[in-house]
């Protein structure tokens, strides 16, 4: 019933189409460019564009590039014009060799790093979710440094020979919203980020209690870590997804970075504090704006606020600080990846929608 509930709240909070943004392009762009290994879409599109989300309308409906995940090191991209509107044309490169053939990587929207990390295992857990996964009792011997090889126990009856993930809770993330006009009720919520310890598999269970066997491990595994699923690896479609632009009214704050760091820069995993059921989508790009500085004084006076005393300032305008791309939305929070940032900021910043 609950997960008939979660749809139904989706579909409603879904966000309305709005127009795709236009690209602008930079005063200067390469007449030529030559795509190398470790490219993105992002990175190339950032090399013609000053608003690089805008980048599926410069390879959409290009006879020349039918897929922009397929292109790969070595192919050559130039900017034309299509009734008036840019488009990327594509010359492939080739590379014969009648001893061996070179299987080539087609670049993607992002570092594969990012994608596989955030986007293929979780990293965040609600606190309802917590109560309901398995935890690790410990080991029989009480032993605190365990190795590969080593077994301990889980306290819930898991699959045989099925495969985990042991996680430890970090920091907590909380989200706390005011009733709005039309709802009464105010929005609660608790997420916590995961830290990735060990991998382990079930090798015996007695109904009530597991055994598992470390494969893999980090650092100790203690009692009370969390274990999750250990998803697989091929998560081809995650990694291709496009940006697009998210309804103009729907906005978020920067909670924090995911590994704790209190500045936060370029490619820089974040937390937000709006979820799939406010509307977040992956691939929403947002642009990170911090508040302007404030100005005291009289005309012909003006310094910036050096007292928090005087009532008498002016709040000058925001400034954009980065953009960020939305990676997995959860609930009542979401990951985003920063992007396009030049100087480290803290939280706290808002996101909203890129002025087109």
């Amino acid at each position: 019933m609950r997960q008939w509930s979660l749809i139904i709240s989706f579909i409603l909070f879904m966000p309305l189409v709005v127009a795709a943004p236009q690209p602008q392009l930079k005063n200067s762009y390469p007449d030529v460019y030559v795509v190398k290994k470790g490219d993105t879409l992002w990175d190339i599109s950032a090399l013609f564009l000053s608003n690089p989300w805008s980048w599926p309308q410069l390879w959409q409906k290009n006879s020349a590039i039918k897929n922009p995940h397929l292109i790969y090191p070595g192919d050559r991209l130039q900017l034309i014009w299509v009734k008036g509107k840019p488009q990327l044309s594509l010359n492939k490169f080739i590379k014969l060799s009648p001893q061996m053939r070179v299987v080539r990587q087609p670049i993607t929207s992002l570092p594969g790093y990012v994608m596989v990390a955030y986007v293929a295992q979780d990293k965040l857990i609600s606190a309802e979710a917590i109560s309901a996964q398995p935890q690790v009792l410990g080991t029989s011997e009480e032993r605190g440094y365990i190795a590969v090889g080593d077994v301990l126990w889980a306290d819930q009856s898991l699959a045989l020979s099925s495969q985990w993930r042991v996680y430890r809770l970090e920091q907590d993330f909380v989200r706390q919203d005011n009733p709005s006009k039309t709802e009464n009720t105010a929005i609660t919520a608790k997420i916590s980020t995961l830290k990735e310890i060990a991998d382990v598999t079930v090798i015996a269970s007695d109904g009530v209690t597991s055994q598992l066997q470390v494969d893999r491990f980090q650092q100790e595994i203690m009692p009370n870590d969390i274990l999750l699923p250990l998803l697989g690896r091929d998560i081809n479609a995650d990694l291709s997804f496009f940006p697009i632009t998210p309804p103009l009214l729907l906005s978020a704050t920067v909670l924090g970075q995911i590994s704790g760091y209190s500045y936060i820069s370029n490619y820089d995993v974040i937390v937000l504090d709006r979820g799939h059921l406010d509307g977040m989508v992956a691939g929403q790009v947002f642009e990170l704006f911090k508040p302007g500085a404030q100005v005291q004084g009289n005309k012909g006076q003006y310094h910036y606020q050096a007292s928090t005393l005087l009532t008498d300032s002016t709040q000058l305008g925001s400034v954009v600080m980065a953009q960020a791309m939305i990676l997995r939305p959860y609930e009542y929070f979401s990951l985003a990846v920063v992007l396009n940032n030049q100087h480290p900021f803290k939280p706290g910043v808002v996101a909203q929608a890129p002025r087109l």
